[in-house]
Order: C-alpha cells, then sequence, then structure tokens
C-alpha cells in the first residue's frame, strides 16, 4: 500500500483523454474540501468492479487536489490528473482484475481509496416461453442454475404465462398479447408453468 501511495505522489505518467459512449463509466469526484470518491455513472460509491475497459470521468473540483488511479497488483499507474486543472476530464481506461488504489497526489496520505477488479459474471441465458391459443412451451426443460432472461412470446388474448418456483412467481396477465423479457435469478429444484390456473408445464433447474 504504501508504496504505490508512494508511485501516485510522484505521478510518472497518466493515460492520454478519451472516451466512448459504449463503454460503462466510472465517475471521479475530488474536491472542493479534501475529500475524493469513485462512484458509479449513478453516483453510488463502489470498491469492486468487474474487470474490463471504461470511461473514466473525474469531476475535479479544487485546483489544490488532483485524481490519481494506480495498480497496486502491478505497481503501475493508470491514470493521472494535473493538481491545477479544474473541471472535468474523460479517460478510456483498461482495469484487468487486480487491485487498485486512487489519491490526490499531494495528499495521498489522507486522501485515498481503494476499488478491486473482478471477473465479470457470466452473461444471463436464454430461455423463451410460447403461449398461444392452445399450448404453451417453454424451450427448455432442463438448465443449470443462474442468471437468465426470459422471453415470453404471447399470442393469445385469453390465456397468459405464469411461472412459479424457488425464488420466482412471475406472471402476465390474461388480457396481455405481445412480448415480454423477464430478467431471472434460476435456483436449483423444479418450477411449474403454464396458463392459470392449469400450470402443468415443469423446468427442472440443476
Amino acid at each position: 500500500m504504501r508504496s504505490l501511495l508512494a508511485l501516485v505522489a510522484v505521478g510518472l505518467a497518466f493515460a492520454a483523454p478519451g472516451s466512448s459512449a459504449d463503454l460503462p463509466q466510472l465517475v471521479g469526484t475530488v474536491g472542493p474540501g479534501f475529500t475524493i470518491d469513485l462512484t458509479d455513472a449513478h453516483g453510488k460509491h463502489i470498491d469492486v468492479v468487474p474487470a474490463g475497459r471504461y470511461e473514466l470521468l473525474v469531476h475535479d473540483l479544487s485546483a489544490e487536489h488532483n485524481v490519481v488511479l494506480g495498480s497496486k497488483t502491478t505497481n503501475s499507474l493508470v491514470v493521472q490528473t494535473e493538481v491545477e486543472f479544474v473541471g472535468d476530464m474523460r479517460f478510456t481506461i483498461d482495469l484487468p482484475r487486480g487491485f487498485y488504489v486512487y489519491a490526490c497526489s499531494p495528499h495521498f496520505q489522507t486522501m485515498f481509496g481503494r476499488v478491486k477488479a473482478v471477473a465479470p459474471t457470466s452473461a444471463p441465458k436464454a430461455l423463451t416461453a410460447t403461449v398461444g391459443p392452445t399450448a404453451i412451451a417453454l424451450s427448455a426443460k432442463r438448465v443449470s442454475s443462474g442468471a437468465y432472461r426470459l422471453r415470453v412470446v404471447d399470442r393469445s388474448r385469453t390465456r397468459n404465462f405464469h411461472l412459479i418456483g424457488p425464488g420466482v412467481n412471475r406472471r402476465t396477465s390474461n388480457a396481455f398479447s405481445g412480448s415480454v423479457t423477464w430478467t431471472l435469478q434460476l435456483q436449483p429444484g423444479t418450477y411449474r408453468f403454464g396458463s392459470d390456473p392449469k400450470l402443468i408445464g415443469r423446468l427442472v433447474v440443476a
């Protein structure tokens, strides 16, 4: 910790400013007092992020402070702003898995924070349910546990789709017609599905 903060204080290098609207955003704010913080795009403080590429938006509110981000894992500098600068700057940064420290160079002993980049979680798997005038079907009968995006395609104005099981109880209305997508966390066990009140379909989650 001490060696990385010393490197941050020296400020050996900095990343070239850049931006991309397609990248997830991190926001670093320093000042106007002796405060520094790292948040997500919604302003929520973060200390763990998925490893990957980000747009870093720096709000520098004081000519006495700056923002420096360094890797504790590799003891290298990721990004730095100038102390005299006041305003906003954007950077495109890569955060491989590891531990990072952000700080203000002149006041690194008191103005710093930590963030950990972890392996990204797997993207949700896909399931599709179809509701017809006489039948209801699900695209799989047995799946592994985890995150899923279930797309319900309802072509009936008199039947609904209802899925119930461990941690899940979701349904459409009988009058609904069209498509809707649910993000679900399926746990080991047996789920029932169908049109109310007949839930005769079975989905086994292992």
